[in-house]
């Protein structure tokens, strides 16, 4: 069932995360607190759990706490993560073994979600970390194999209205046979729903490893985009995870696809989940102001926040349209200045999305302004060359 190179990441994943050597990989500073004992996990088989408190970490008066929590990998690498991302959060981190199945067995039993829950809670009251600690928002973070945990964590309601946040490094897989592919993904589906419609904030980066006997990463990210209604669009970059050749940006739904198809690429996206992790905080930060400013309810017209922001060059905007209508879209320069740029065509009611290019401009503020027939709304955009 497993290619050749998915044995060999599992090696060199278990050698990794097993060897105390490697640990100075990481580059962040803090508090460790090892919970394999007290979750009864299996050491021998190479299973672990630990809390995680970076010493820049501000302890909130309230005892209400951001909350990441991260399935698969060396606890160096799931601390880097936060401490390169400089995110006021704990992070407890667990890792289960090599294969989804270890996951998908260890989170089947309910219970192990609360219990993990109210061990990180005791811990921090009992250390006088945070007091009446009180988790008000939760990330959940995933590595390649984790993603089995995820799903079945998912399937209790409590749980997945609990999770805000879910990010997913190089690590969704499916069965390729149809029937068994709708239900494996189906909670998935639902998330990248709730994510475009600005409820929850979904945020996805897959190599282009091919995969025999079940759906890669790609495949699994495809079934997303197509189950949701958006598209993905050709876009070129390079960053700590490699080079990047198409992104998908709508709503709270992005997903970052790369070229690459060697274990050191898969393990790439591990090391860049700080990267993650930042635009996940900002997006929660816009996501705050929107709830503030009115109700997260379908409206005729939705505008979302453009992508990348800053930008260089070219930007997407996306937005939602609940029934077909004339779609305008200007630009206008910090001075309120309409440029020369302007489009008015009839669209099909669903997702759209537009990729600007301001290869001609200078670098400064600017606004942009896309509306239907019966109303309109505006956003700002920084180009940076």
């Amino acid at each position: 069932m497993y290619s050749k190179l998915i044995i060999k990441i599992i090696l060199i994943l278990n050698l990794s995360f097993l060897s105390s050597e490697l640990y100075s990989q990481g580059v962040a500073i803090g508090t460790r607190i090892d919970l394999t004992s007290k979750l009864a996990l299996n050491s021998g088989n190479g299973q672990f759990a630990q809390l995680f408190i970076s010493d820049y970490y501000a302890a909130p008066a309230d005892g209400k706490y951001l909350f990441v929590f991260h399935l698969h990998s060396a606890s160096w690498a799931a601390e880097d993560q936060v401490y390169r991302s400089n995110t006021n959060a704990i992070l407890f981190n667990i890792h289960l073994g090599g294969f989804s199945s270890s996951y998908q067995n260890y989170f089947v039993d309910q219970s192990k979600f609360t219990t993990i829950i109210d061990t990180v809670n005791s811990i921090l009251q009992a250390n006088q970390i945070i007091q009446n600690p009180q988790i008000t928002e939760l990330i959940m973070t995933s590595f390649s194999a984790g993603y089995a945990g995820v799903r079945e964590i998912f399937k209790t309601a409590t749980y997945y209205n609990q999770i805000d946040v879910l990010n997913l490094a190089d690590g969704l897989h499916s069965s390729s046979y149809m029937p068994s592919m709708i239900t494996q993904m189906q909670d998935f589906v639902r998330f990248a729903e709730d994510a475009r419609d600005n409820r929850k904030i979904m945020l996805l980066t897959h190599s282009s490893i091919t995969t025999s006997g079940y759906q890669s990463t790609t495949q699994t990210a495809d079934y997303l985009i197509n189950e949701i209604g958006t598209v993905r669009i050709p876009y070129s970059a390079n960053d700590e995870i490699g080079t990047q050749y198409s992104r998908v940006d709508t709503g709270y739904f992005h997903i970052k696809g790369y070229l690459g198809n060697t274990a050191n690429d898969h393990l790439n996206h591990l090391y860049g989940m700080h990267l993650m992790l930042e635009y996940a905080i900002d997006l929660m930060d816009t996501m705050a102001l929107n709830i503030k400013t009115e109700p997260l309810q379908r409206k005729s017209f939705i505008l979302y926040p453009n992508y990348p922001n800053p930008f260089n060059s070219t930007t997407t905007f996306s937005y939602y349209l609940a029934k077909s209508d004339y779609v305008t879209i200007n630009t206008y320069n910090s001075l309120g200045q309409q440029l020369r740029y302007y489009f008015k065509e009839w669209q099909m009611a669903g997702n759209h999305q537009f990729s600007f290019s301001a290869k001609k401009l200078s670098s400064g503020l600017y606004f942009y302004k896309i509306g239907t027939t019966s109303e309109s709304q505006t956003g700002r955009m920084m180009l940076l060359k």
